[in-house]
């Protein structure tokens, strides 16, 4: 049995469900080889000092739970590469849903930027925007991926709680949604995840009630995303703050996901 089979069996050992994703990424990324390429590529060849580190990475994976993202430092979302740390949320194809919905803006405000993939996207259509987030290391690694991509020069990021003193075209977030009680339930995986970026209060809306009433007088358009059953509530904050054109988009899985309200 070759080192990545064991690694898989391990892995699968422990109750984490389709390992082989896992191991070919961290295997990839031991072995300095793309990790773009690494699903469905032949499994790459380890020396003596890589094999040495692929064990140490995938007991980490087994037994602290550790996010794959995390361990290589890298995700993919919307069909780019994002470094990702420990400090930011890892990116979603449930949030791919709200970026598809912006459109190209001339400009925009992200509230909660995280790792900035939303932000960098936006500005990749020729936007120009504002990216806050409350955490200096989150803003650190979202300045990063900015320059990855090559739209640091439009996009300002402010290291502030929600608003800045300036009106956009577009407001848009991923903010934290998840119930206090639904923080209890969530995978090992998951609780590696700063907890900021995920409790949002007793109903899972206390950031989300501050954005919509806040958004209506900085800008005609908010996209949101939010959590599968709050779509009832969240409909109903942006008719009560003012907002005319109200629609609840689904998510690649069919789950309600986004407000966009105008």
């Amino acid at each position: 049995m070759n080192q990545l089979e064991e690694a898989r069996k391990y892995l699968s050992s422990l109750g984490i469900e389709h390992p082989e994703p896992d191991v070919q990424l961290i295997a990839a990324f031991c072995a300095g080889l793309p990790l773009r390429t690494a699903l469905g590529s032949p499994p790459p060849t380890l020396n003596a000092p890589q094999e040495l580190k692929f064990r140490r990475m995938i007991a980490r994976r087994g037994e602290k739970r550790e996010p794959v993202a995390y361990l290589v430092g890298n995700q993919e979302f919307m069909g780019l590469e994002f470094k990702v740390t420990p400090s930011v949320l890892i990116p979603r194809p449930s949030t791919e849903t709200l970026v598809a919905k912006a459109g190209a803006p001339k400009t925009f405000l992200e509230i909660g930027t995280g790792s900035g993939a939303v932000a960098v996207v936006l500005a990749l259509t020729g936007a120009r925007g504002t990216a806050t987030d409350i955490s200096h290391r989150a803003i650190e690694v979202a300045i990063q991926n900015a320059c990855l991509h090559g739209v640091a020069d439009r996009i300002d990021f402010v290291e502030t709680d929600l608003f800045v003193d300036k009106d956009f075209e577009l407001i848009i977030s991923n903010p934290p949604y998840v119930t206090t009680e639904e923080m209890k339930a969530l995978s090992p995986e998951v609780l590696h995840e700063p907890k900021v970026a995920l409790d949002g209060g007793p109903d899972g809306l206390n950031l989300i009630r501050k954005i919509v009433a806040g958004a209506r007088s900085r800008a005609p358009r908010l996209l949101l995303e939010f959590g599968a059953t709050q779509g009832a509530a969240v409909r109903d904050l942006a008719l009560q703050a003012g907002f005319r054109n109200v629609q609840i988009h689904k998510d690649l899985d069919g789950f309600d996901r986004v407000l966009e309200a105008s």
